[in-house]
């Protein structure tokens, strides 16, 4: 992987050492920009048709660096900008914000140094707008565009929002499938690559299921949404150079309803635990692991134990002398054997392969798949598996440390 290409979009914990690396390893470029002088960034938005988009809300944010990570923790960059135009969030307190004019115009002044982070290096600026939904679309087109600023005048090539009208998504007992055509671009370009996300929540802001690589006419396997009622988005990113200026451009269509055909996993609300600092179970009460929500992270066990000192007032946290296995699996009991046909892993993150495990007790344990480590996990279950317990970990021992929803199917 290259260091110096943007991960993919999902939230990435970082220390502020690892990204310096970054830097050192050739990712930073010296601002030749004067930090006192006067900066202009503009450009103009349209809508689908071709028509002005005025009064649309435009945001310009400078992304961080690894100099100006503070506490060792980044939320991803790449699609920062599109997450500021919908949550509050601390990195974005610093955006700027404007409406274009009646012409889809949209200008910004700022100094030399607000395009600069540390080290002198010239920062990612990022441009993002978002169109309102109807009366069909919880949201409508958004768009961001990624540069650099090397000149005091830089004018963004005009943006077109990308909506497409023929966007389609047909929820089934097996199949999700899906439809639309495809974005207008250069002639002669290479097709498309496209990502449909689905999401949740009344915003439409937590992250369901992701595909990259799928093309019109695809499909989605249907346990992915199970009974969700949400959004489904595609998203599409192309590259360009004008001017001498090198501009990633992400578009994403509008957000259109889907009602997933299936009834709840038979995992839905059932119990569930997390290895402990001991590497014995420990219960996740509320399990947020099973609840349907998707938006909520389960619970990290620390390897922090509390000792009492009579130098101290309270307890203090001290390190065990053992080693920690907290956050090494995570488990659930379905409260009775089932038939257990497939696996779901949402938001997952880990450091090597997956490998599953099912047990009748909770005590002996029989390894019975190992898959990749992508984010949004499908792990298919050989035949005739039948248990109570199933249990989630990765082959090098260490700790799975995110996990929205685990969802298991007969």
């Amino acid at each position: 992987m290259d260091p110096c290409r943007p991960a993919r979009p999902r939230r990435l914990a970082l220390t502020a050492a690892a990204l310096a690396a970054l830097l050192v390893a050739g990712c930073a470029t010296t601002s030749n920009v004067p930090g006192d002088a006067e900066v202009t960034i503009s450009g103009r938005l349209a809508r689908a048709d071709g028509t002005p988009a005025a009064g649309v809300s435009v945001m310009l944010l400078k992304e961080p660096d690894a100099g100006e990570v503070i506490g060792g923790l980044l939320a991803t960059v790449t699609s920062l900008g599109l997450l500021c135009l919908a949550e509050a969030v601390d990195l974005c307190k610093d955006a700027r914000k404007v409406q274009t004019d009646s012409t889809g115009t949209y200008t910004f002044r700022l100094t030399g140094r607000d395009t600069q982070g540390s080290f002198n290096s010239a920062s990612t600026m990022a441009i993002s707008a978002r169109l309102p939904g109807d009366g069909d679309t919880a949201t409508g087109p958004a768009l961001q565009t990624r540069f650099k600023v090397h000149r005091t005048a830089l004018t963004v090539p005009p943006l077109t929002f990308w909506e497409p009208a023929d966007l389609v998504v047909r929820p089934g007992h097996s199949r999700v499938s899906f439809d639309w055509s495809d974005r207008p671009g250069p002639k002669n370009r290479k097709p498309p690559k496209y990502t449909v996300t689905v999401t949740s929540g009344t915003e439409g802001n937590d992250v369901v299921w992701v595909a990259d690589g799928v093309k019109p006419g695809g499909s989605l396997d249907a346990r992915t949404i199970g009974d969700l009622r949400g959004h489904l988005h595609v998203t599409t990113t192309l590259k360009t150079k004008d001017d001498g200026t090198e501009f990633t451009t992400q578009y994403d269509s509008q957000r259109v309803g889907v009602v997933g055909a299936l009834e709840p996993p038979q995992s839905r609300n059932a119990g569930c635990a997390v290895a402990g600092r001991d590497g014995e179970p420990e219960p996740l009460e509320p399990c947020s692991l099973t609840d349907g929500a998707y938006g909520q992270r389960y619970r990290l066990r620390s390897c922090l134990e509390r000792e009492s000192s009579g130098a101290s007032p309270g307890p203090r946290a001290t390190e065990s002398a053992e080693p920690c296995r907290a956050n090494t699996f995570v488990q659930i009991d379905l409260g009775t054997r089932r038939p257990i046909a497939a696996v779901f892993a949402h938001d997952l993150s880990v450091s090597s392969p997956v490998v599953i495990e099912t047990s009748d007790d909770g005590i002996t344990w029989s390894r019975r798949a190992e898959a990749g480590q992508p984010q949004f996990l499908e792990v298919t279950m050989p035949p005739g598996i039948d248990a109570r317990y199933l249990r989630l970990s990765q082959t090098d021992g260490r700790g799975v440390t995110q996990l929205n929803e685990l969802a298991i199917w007969p």
